[in-house]
């Protein structure tokens, strides 16, 4: 209805329109408000999972900077194969001195640990990238 045919209402019915208005208008700010507070909710979670993630990134950045490469090196009169492994392996990339000699032995064709000065082996080393 136009305004000029409310004010020609009753003063009771022009009431009525008007609170129906107006409850009709405060339904629709509560539905405004909640899709806001959802919205609100949503980028908070969102962004604190994006947050935790960059920041274990982070805490494992320094092992990125690390690369596998292979040195030859000469078997030193009294060294066993053991004593070179205790040298050459990074603890953090293996689990025990035993996982790092197999994969030595595996590399350098060996069947057994034992090994005789001046025998040239390959070993894995982890270095840092500049």
């Amino acid at each position: 209805m136009a305004r000029e045919n409310l004010r020609e209402l009753n003063p009771i019915d022009y009431m009525e329109i008007k609170i129906k208005r107006n409850r009709i208008r405060r339904q629709r700010q509560l539905r405004r408000r909640v899709a806001i507070g959802i919205a609100t909710i949503v980028i908070i979670i969102c962004s604190s999972l994006g947050l935790t993630s960059f920041l274990s990134k982070a805490a494992e950045e320094p092992d990125a900077y690390k690369i596998k490469t292979y040195s030859s090196v000469m078997v030193p009169y009294g060294y066993e194969l053991e004593d070179l492994a205790k040298e050459y392996m990074d603890r953090s990339y293996y689990d025990s001195y035993e996982s790092y000699l197999n994969e030595v032995m595996f590399i350098n064709h060996l069947d057994d640990t034992d090994v005789q000065a001046g025998y040239y082996l390959i070993m894995p080393v982890y270095i840092e990238e500049f």
